[in-house]
C-alpha cells in the first residue's frame, strides 16, 4: 500500500505494474521464482524477527538478525541500539522466571518476551549463531549436538 499512496494515479500505478511484469514476463516460472525471492531476500529487513520485550517497566521491541540484536523504539520502530552477536560472551534463559540474559562485552542485558515464550528468541539467537560456525564447506556433518546445545538451553 505504501507504493500505491506515491502514486499519483491509477494509470501510474497500472503503467508501473505492466513494466515490472514485461520485466519477467519472458523467464520461466522456475526463474520468475528465483528472481523474487532474491529480491525479497535483498530487502533491508529480510531476515529479521521481530519480539516485543520487557527490558524493566514499559513494552519495547527487539529484533533478532542473523549477525546482531536490535532493541527498538515501541511506537517508531526507530533503532535505539545493536548488540552484535561476535560481542556476546554468553547468553541463558531462567526458565522458572522466563527472562533471557544475554551477557555482552560491554553491558549486560536481561528482558522477558511479551509476544512469544522466551524459548523462541533464545532458540533464534542459538540457531544464527550455530549456523555462523557452521562452514561454506556443504560436505561438513551436521554437529547435531552442538546445535541442539546451542538452541535447547540444557546441556
Amino acid at each position: 500500500m505504501k507504493y500505491a499512496k506515491r502514486m499519483r494515479t491509477r494509470q501510474s500505478l497500472v503503467q508501473r505494474i505492466l513494466e515490472a511484469h514485461q520485466n519477467v514476463n519472458h523467464l520461466s516460472l522456475n526463474d520468475t521464482k528465483l528472481q523474487y525471492i532474491r529480491a525479497w531476500q535483498a530487502l533491508p529487513e529480510f531476515g529479521i524477527h521481530y519480539f516485543v520485550v520487557r527490558f524493566r517497566h514499559k513494552p519495547e521491541l527487539i529484533a533478532i538478525a542473523y549477525n546482531r540484536i536490535i532493541r527498538m523504539n515501541f511506537e517508531t520502530g526507530d533503532s535505539l541500539k545493536t548488540w552484535r552477536f561476535s560481542s556476546m560472551k554468553r547468553w541463558h534463559v531462567n526458565w522458572e522466571i522466563k527472562r533471557l540474559y544475554i551477557q555482552f562485552e560491554d553491558e549486560n542485558v536481561e528482558f522477558s518476551c511479551l509476544s512469544a515464550d522466551c524459548k523462541v528468541p533464545h532458540e533464534f539467537i542459538g540457531g544464527y549463531i550455530f549456523c555462523s560456525m557452521r562452514s561454506k564447506d556443504q560436505t561438513q556433518c551436521l554437529n547435531e549436538e552442538l546445535f541442539h546445545k546451542l538452541t535447547s538451553g540444557w546441556a
